[in-house]
């Protein structure tokens, strides 16, 4: 076996790993990169995204998402200041990162292999597919900072074990600065706490002085951040479920999923056929559970009890396997619903299984007669890798690129449609643009998304029927997503029918009592529909409680307070004093008697 040293083994890695991305530096932006950083003002300096640190990742007009990436944006903006906006500066910063985070796989698997081995580890990692989406694609960023984040928080809580005093302070202030970097970048970041104590638990060199300080720390912040996280995304947290689970119970939605993790095997260890976009039309929908589905089972099953026996015989192929597990298990849909139904990108930790696989295989073969045949193979893999990775960088040249290959190889997919109306759109094709969502529509009628732009393009067009049409669609799929109830207000109040405005808008109001833009929505068909002035004044007293405009609250408030009719129950305000009365109760106690006293409303007085 060649000797190498253990910076040689680091750098070897990293420099594959810069050259066979290096061909990203052509790339321009593609996918999410136009919302995300092009046409996202918080991402156009350093100064506008650190006043957006409080802010939600995406943009406005897609904030339903629910995301929070602060430092992801950070780093944008910082690009952008240095570089004025050349999407090869923000390229190249991805490249460079992908370099440090395999310089990081090299250090942990140093653990359990010699330098020659944890460097082939680290080779594997640098080249495989899957991370093309991540690596060429800007904002595929998070995935590699979260990837840092966590490679040098296991690598400090290493140190951390292993010293004592005020050493052990100083580490213990760079495991959290680990972890904080990778929870501010991406929530994937959450996973952090586990993986420190797999490779804690893994670690040939285990010390048995006490860990748990750092456990409790490293909990605390991420119970801290989940807080964070909660109130800045506030009711967008868990709503950009996929669309192909909306309707779905959870047995059907895991019936799903299932056979997805034989896609995620195939992928991780024989990544040569990729593709952007796994819509349900590419991962069919199930319904019922099936042969595949309890194939999926099984395999899964397999690989967790693989990882379990092997722990004490190969633990680098142990802990390799978990690691896996645990990095696809909040993208998987079987805990809970997430964005995607399987997304390459975040499967840039998981591709620590295949590449300890081939570290550890490397290492054992060179103390047997199969060496030569061992190396041969991987080194096989490795320029098959490196080969399908360069060849697939160009795929996310641009916006268009993209749309073409998938539609071409997957005219059934729908998404693929919604993405191409988003193209004609930009280039002020309106009649393309709801073309391809009514295709779409018809592709995969579960999506509101399809029904939401549809009704979007036909309202932009004048054609105030099919506008009606789609926006009850979306409605009826997806009640409680604020872009769907602006869109069903817009549409109804054009069809002059402001009565089920209110109504649709009040259902949605009710559901999401909590969300501004439901709300925005709703007081627009009250307006319309003729509603008193003091009525419209407490649903925009709500809005400006949720936003922080107290002060516009209580002025708000104050002005009902001088419209009250005489009677407040013989119309329909009632309604709308219960739903305001959280707010009536914090700003403006004087004016709870005046609209439940004689004349008043029936609802509870203040309870002191």
């Amino acid at each position: 076996m060649p000797e190498l040293t253990r910076r040689q083994a680091v750098g070897i890695a990293a420099l594959v790993a810069v050259v066979a991305f290096a061909l990203a530096l052509r790339n321009g932006w593609a996918g999410d990169d136009l919302v995300a950083v092009r046409d996202n003002l918080a991402a156009h300096s350093f100064g506008a995204a650190l006043r957006a640190w409080f802010e939600p990742y995406w943009p406005e007009q897609i904030r339903y998402a629910g995301l929070y990436r602060p430092f992801t944006i950070l780093t944008y903006g910082l690009d952008w200041t240095l570089s004025g906006g050349h999407a090869w500066w923000f390229h190249l910063t991805n490249v460079l990162l992908h370099a440090g985070a395999t310089a990081l796989v090299v250090l942990v698997a140093l653990a359990w292999l010699a330098p020659f081995g944890a460097a082939a580890a680290g080779v594997v990692f640098a080249v495989h597919p899957v991370h093309v989406e991540a690596v060429a694609n800007v904002v595929g960023r998070a995935e590699l900072l979260v990837a840092i984040g966590i490679g040098a928080a296991v690598l400090a809580a290493r140190r951390y074990r292993r010293r004592s005093g005020n050493r052990r302070a100083g580490w213990l202030l760079a495991v959290l600065g680990g972890v904080g970097l990778a929870l501010l970048s991406k929530e994937h970041g959450v996973i952090a706490i586990a993986l420190i104590a797999l490779d804690h638990h893994f670690d040939p060199n285990r010390s048995t002085r006490d860990s748990t300080p750092l456990y409790l720390a490293v909990a605390g912040l991420t119970i801290a951040w989940l807080f964070l996280w909660r109130n800045i995304a506030g009711a967008y947290v868990g709503s950009g479920a996929h669309a192909a689970f909306f309707g779905l119970s959870t047995s059907e939605r895991v019936a799903t999923m299932l056979p997805v993790f034989l896609e995620v095997l195939r992928l991780l260890a024989w990544p040569f056929r990729l593709t952007s976009d796994y819509a349900p039309q590419v991962i069919p929908v199930r319904a019922t559970i099936g042969a595949l589905t309890v194939l999926g089972l099984a395999a899964t099953g397999a690989l967790l009890a693989l990882g379990v026996l092997l722990r004490h015989r190969v633990p680098v192929v142990a802990f390799g396997i978990l690691v896996a597990a645990v990095s696809y298990l909040p993208t998987s849909n079987l805990v809970f619903e997430s964005g995607v139904m399987l997304a390459e990108r975040n499967l840039y930790l998981a591709v620590l299984a295949p590449a300890l696989v081939v570290g550890w295989a490397v290492s054992w073969a060179s103390r047997t007669p199969y060496r030569r045949l061992v190396h041969l193979a991987a080194v096989g893999f490795v320029v098959a890798c490196g080969y399908r990775a360069v060849e697939r960088i160009p795929f996310w040249t641009d916006w268009i690129t993209p749309l073409a290959v998938e539609q071409t190889a997957h005219p059934e997919n729908a998404h693929t449609r919604l993405l191409l109306s988003d193209y004609f759109a930009d280039r002020a094709d309106s009649a393309r643009a709801l073309a391809e969502v009514l295709v779409a529509g018809a592709l995969f009628p579960a999506d509101p998304n399809g029904a939401l732009l549809a009704a979007q393009h036909a309202t932009a067009q004048g054609r105030h029927r099919l506008a009606l049409r789609e926006a009850r669609r979306a409605f009826g799929l997806h009640p409680v997503d604020p872009r769907v109830v602006d869109a069903l207000v817009t549409a109804e109040l054009q069809a002059g029918l402001p009565d089920s405005a209110v109504r649709n808008a009040t259902v949605a109001a009710d559901r999401v009592p909590n969300d501004p833009r439901v709300l925005a929505g709703y007081g627009r068909a009250m307006e319309a529909a003729g509603a008193a002035q003091w009525q419209l004044d407490l649903v925009r007293a709500r809005i400006a409680w949720l936003t922080g405009a107290v002060l516009e609250a209580s002025r708000l408030l104050g002005s009902v307070a001088t419209q009250l009719p005489d009677d407040v129950s013989a119309g329909a305000g009632c309604a709308e004093v219960r739903r305001t009365i959280g707010v009536i109760r914090a700003l403006r106690p004087e004016l709870e008697r005046e609209v439940t006293g004689p004349g008043g409303c029936a609802i509870e007085p203040i309870t002191r």
